[in-house]
């Protein structure tokens, strides 16, 4: 609705249209990533990458907090192990690059494919335990 002021009374008027809001999570970024990683980008491709997990593991790992009752601040992250799990995230991604399904493997033996650590970075979250309210 749009107020205009019309002497001492109020004239509302409907205005059409839609409001987008899309709300942009920023607990980690790319050096957060890189450290973690324990490497410095060889390229811009590798740099690109690391923004694109960055901005992936933002949106997950908030939106999974969202979904599991927690009402967080976006551009700070509530604590450190919900920083590290979205640090954690990220460098899981980065490192499947280019991976069917997971992490690459050399084993010869061909047993099961390490899956990466997903039970422990949703445990830093604090999702997927029943809530108390």
């Amino acid at each position: 609705m749009i107020f205009a002021d019309s002497g001492d009374d109020i004239a509302r008027t409907t205005d059409s249209g839609t409001l987008t809001y899309t709300p942009t999570c920023t607990w980690i970024d790319s050096d957060d990533v890189a450290e973690w990683l324990g490497i410095t980008a060889a390229t811009v491709n590798d740099t690109a990458f690391i923004a694109t997990c960055v901005s992936a593991a933002n949106a997950f790992c908030s939106r999974r907090r969202r979904e599991a009752g927690y009402y967080d601040n976006l551009s700070t992250a509530p604590s450190g192990d919900v920083k590290l799990a979205a640090v954690m995230y990220a460098g899981g991604l980065y490192r499947e690059r280019g991976s069917v399904d997971s992490f690459a493997s050399f084993d010869q033996l061909g047993t099961a494919t390490p899956f990466g650590s997903l039970g422990r970075i949703l445990q830093l979250l604090g999702v997927g335990r029943p809530q108390v309210g």
